[in-house]
């Protein structure tokens, strides 16, 4: 059976897919449990001290306006860990430490039961928790954000500075990064001094460090990819499309800035404007792909007619009926067992050549020129570097070629 041309709300496959859904649990004050929220639905523990509110600058974003970036609670436990979050200021470290590994060993999701990881996001904790780590030994890994340590931890540690703090000595077990960014808040996105950038490396590390100490959890990044690829281009369903994503994904595709923030906007955008708005003939073709901890990065060439118009890719441009290959990038975040975000990346001049809507040359300067912009070629080239003699724009019928 061939794949729907059209958005159906009443076809089986565009009925909702849940998300992961497991309730914050108040254990004390102060104190609340995350279930893991992947659909794996099990995960390791790990345990978070966090601000209060009340301690911070906070940017009274709301609704739209506000960064994607869940709080530290709700992104880590989409990454697939149980945790306990506590709002520091209620009682001593070594007594909610305690109170929170036992939450985490009452919990049926929590797959691993001798190893914990920690998190410090508040200076004001930082040296009691770290005097605390040596009363439990099932307590094996600790990440800080935003501070320096007054003495070394007991346990492997990643630490996560602005950029322009003064320099760590160096000790055993012991990595220290800096950050772009000025504010020890970077990470959190409640608060005006959120970096997007920063957060998201440091995230990124940081999810290296727990799952090395904690084994797990890992998910196949690549099948996860490939699922919601499938979902795209070969079932073509807008609902399990969005079903392989987080609570709030973004997608850009960055030459036309087309895509869609968060779900809502996303899902409009894969219904109104790129699921059924592919050319039929469309076809993906590999080069490479490199899987890392939690990104995809694939390598190939999108090949089609332009029998329709593409809203993503030619926005606005009526069908020239034209083939064309055109080389691609993806890079893929994956959060947990399901996308964050996509950002893909293509040269817009080449995909305007192959259709036919530039031109080849231009009047300058009384004279022709030439553009430097390669068409077919580009593709052919990347399938097989013998294909194409390398730096022909580089001859004499680049340039000024001739009087206009």
């Amino acid at each position: 059976m061939s794949p729907p041309s059209f958005y159906d709300p009443n076809s089986p496959d565009e009925q909702p897919v849940a998300l992961p859904s497991a309730p914050l649990v108040t254990v004390a004050d102060g104190l609340v449990l995350q279930p893991p929220l992947t659909r794996r639905g099990t995960g390791p523990g790990l345990i978070a001290f966090l601000p209060p509110d009340s301690s911070l600058n906070l940017s009274g974003k709301s609704g739209e306006d506000k960064p994607l970036d869940p709080i530290p609670i709700q992104k880590w436990a989409e990454e697939g860990f149980a945790v306990v979050g506590i709002t520091t200021g209620h009682g001593s470290a070594q007594d909610t430490l305690k109170t929170a590994v036992d939450a985490l060993l009452d919990l049926k999701e929590l797959d691993t039961r001798d190893k914990f990881a920690v998190a410090v996001y508040d200076q004001t904790v930082l040296s009691e928790v770290v005097s605390a780590l040596p009363q439990d030994p099932r307590l094996v890994c600790l990440a800080v954000y935003g501070y320096a340590l007054s003495a070394p931890a007991p346990v492997p540690t990643l630490i996560f500075l602005p950029s322009g703090s003064a320099d760590v000595p160096s000790a055993p077990s012991l990595t220290v990064f800096k950050v772009d960014s000025s504010s020890p808040s970077f990470v959190l996105p409640q608060t005006v001094d959120f970096h997007t950038g920063a957060a998201s490396i440091s995230h990124s590390k940081a999810a290296v460090h727990f799952r090395k100490y904690l084994d797990g959890p890992y998910f196949d990044l690549e099948a996860i990819w490939e699922e919601h690829t499938y979902f795209e281009f070969e079932a073509r369903t807008v609902a399990k499309t969005m079903g392989t994503m987080v609570a709030e994904p973004y997608v850009n595709h960055v030459p036309t800035l087309a895509g869609g923030i968060g779900r809502k906007q996303l899902s409009a955008f894969y219904r109104d404007h790129f699921i059924f708005n592919n050319p039929k003939d469309t076809r993906m073709e590999t080069i490479s792909r490199t899987v890392g901890s939690d990104r995809v990065v694939d390598e190939f060439i999108m090949h089609a007619t332009h029998d329709k118009q593409i809203d993503w890719l030619l926005p606005g441009v009526p069908p020239t009926g034209k083939k064309f290959a055109l080389p691609m990038l993806g890079v893929i975040n994956i959060r947990g067992d399901r996308l964050y975000h996509e950002h893909i990346w293509w040269d817009q001049a080449t995909a305007c050549m192959q259709v036919g809507i530039i031109p080849t040359h231009v009047p300058f300067g009384g004279k022709t020129l030439r553009l430097p912009i390669a068409g077919v070629e580009s593709a052919t080239l990347l399938r097989d570097e013998r294909s194409v003699p390398p730096n022909k724009m580089l001859g004499p019928n680049y340039g000024l070629v001739k009087d206009a």
